[in-house]
């Protein structure tokens, strides 16, 4: 598909031209990605309950971009039982302080808890990833359409 380039200039002029099929593959693939999260979110709302939850203890740790932040929720079954969780999703800005009471959903069957702020940012995220991934495949894709077009 590619010959070697003979120079440097050869070279980046070839590399833009691979740019509409990577804008296409990695437009798919964010689209995928985001939808997968729009999806994960919305399943988890549809099948869990809502309650009230405590926030037992928030993690912090430092990343690249700064400080990000991890909520232990607690909820209590009907029989009085208290279950906690601590998701796997780390997040800035903080979202809960500790010894907050807040709303949330409860899928008692797998005992995730996740509070309805922490779905709405990860539905929220994925309509991002999403879209970005849609706008990078729609422009490499209609590049590729017009020079083929235009070729014919």
């Amino acid at each position: 598909m590619f010959s070697m380039p003979k120079s440097f200039s050869d070279l980046v002029i070839k590399s833009i031209r691979t740019l509409p099929y990577v804008a296409v593959l990695n437009g798919t693939i964010f689209a995928l990605i985001g939808l997968y999260l729009i999806w994960s979110a919305s399943a988890f709302s549809s099948r869990a309950v809502e309650t009230e939850l405590a926030v037992v203890l928030v993690e912090s740790k430092r990343s690249d971009n700064g400080q990000v932040y991890r909520p232990t929720f607690e909820a209590r079954t009907a029989q009085g039982e208290a279950r906690r969780y601590t998701g796997n999703t780390w997040v800035s800005p903080k979202p809960h302080s500790q010894g907050e009471v807040v709303q949330g959903l409860v899928d008692w069957s797998s005992g995730e808890i996740r509070s309805t702020s922490m779905i709405e940012w990860s539905k929220s995220f994925g309509r991002m990833i999403a879209f970005i991934g849609g706008v990078c495949f729609l422009l490499g894709a209609t590049y590729l359409w017009y020079k083929r077009r235009k070729q014919a």
